[in-house]
């Protein structure tokens, strides 16, 4: 069974504290080139005490996807990318998404680390090649331990 990345999304919280220029740049940086691939999405909420509160939300597909995970992997520290591998089920959902969380401060800085607090929120689908009874998650790891040798 192959997989392939069909879309990513991306989010981030902006809190009334944080300049919603600095947590664009943190995100920026999860990509590629450096830049963000389209334009950000911004939701507005109130907070428990009334401070504003924005979520910034991106979406790619297809081929920027495929990029985008790619340099992702291989960006993130080797102790990273064991965790996930090791406790991949934690990472899934149900229907067979991956989601991951980066630390929004250390992504400013342009490293990517995982992070469970005040996180950049990634979410990756998946498509299958084949029709097939095997387990997505093993294709999901095998997809995931074959970017690092690419």
């Amino acid at each position: 069974m192959t997989l392939e990345v069909i879309s990513a999304k991306i989010s981030a919280i902006v809190h009334a504290t944080e300049d919603i220029d600095r947590v664009l740049q943190a995100l920026s940086r999860v990509f590629p080139d450096g830049s963000l691939p389209s334009k950000a999405e911004t939701r507005r909420f109130n907070g428990h005490y009334g401070n504003e509160i924005r979520i910034v939300d991106l979406s790619i597909r297809g081929a920027p996807a495929r990029s985008f995970l790619k340099y992702l992997w291989k960006s993130l520290a080797s102790f990273d990318r064991a965790s996930i591998l090791n406790a991949l089920d934690k990472h899934l959902d149900p229907g067979g998404g991956l989601h991951l969380r980066l630390d929004k401060e250390e992504a400013f800085r342009g490293i990517l680390r995982m992070k469970e607090q005040d996180p950049i929120k990634i979410h990756l689908s998946f498509r299958k090649e084949i029709k097939s009874d095997h387990d997505p998650n093993q294709g999901i790891k095998q997809l995931l331990e074959s970017l690092e040798h690419s």
